[in-house]
């Protein structure tokens, strides 16, 4: 059990988050919606590898391309659910500045068969800062719809959940031993999980809903 927490959560987090992103679609087909399924589908795919078929400098090879994707895909998200020019502006530049982290560790510095967990902080901190644009965004374009009926909304608080967390952990991981690394890893997971089941959870409340 206790190995699949480790290794197995994780990649079925991102087959569940392809579930709850297709159960959102209604009508015409969204572009970011496409990405969104595409990117877990992949992501399932490149975690399930590097956990459980790949050695070590592989696995860390596999991790660096998963989070400089990550925060492509989701740099391009948030640019579509926030209303400023400024908003959409602060998120090319926080894109650029982990652009700039992963050109350094790959190609200047040639860490890319390495856990680096400043760089993971770094990507962490982008999407909660990411989020927090677009809770204020939603605070301050109040409509008639109601925010639990959007699926962008619990998906967010999700993420919200998971980076923010995830950041006070990784921070702090060379501080920890490698016995107590294992279980940070097995706690990410669980919050994962933990945000992964909610927005399940709300896509087929708010299909139900619509049908």
């Amino acid at each position: 059990m206790r190995e699949f927490l480790k290794d197995g959560l994780e990649p079925l987090c991102y087959l569940l988050y392809t579930i709850a992103v297709v159960l959102s679609i209604k009508g015409i087909l969204s572009i970011k919606k496409i990405v969104l399924a595409c990117y877990y589908v992949v992501a399932a795919i490149v975690i399930g590898v590097a956990c459980y078929f790949s050695p070590v400098h592989l696995n860390h090879i596999l991790y660096n391309l998963f989070f400089f994707a990550t925060i492509s895909v989701l740099s391009y998200y948030f640019k579509s659910l926030v209303s400023t020019k400024t908003k959409r502006t602060l998120i090319n530049i926080i894109f650029f500045i982990n652009l700039g982290a992963f050109a350094y560790l790959s190609i200047v510095t040639r860490h890319l068969t390495a856990i680096n967990n400043y760089y993971y902080a770094i990507t962490y901190l982008s999407i909660v800062v990411y989020a927090l644009l677009y809770f204020e965004d939603l605070l301050k374009n109040v409509n008639e719809l109601s925010i639990l009926h959007r699926f962008d909304f619990w998906l967010v608080a999700g993420y919200l959940l998971y980076f923010l967390s995830c950041f006070f952990i990784i921070f702090l991981y060379d501080n920890f031993d490698v016995e107590l690394r294992a279980n940070l890893w097995t706690i990410q997971n669980t919050i994962l999980f933990i945000s992964t089941v909610s927005t399940l959870l709300a896509s087929i409340w708010i299909r139900q809903r619509r049908y």
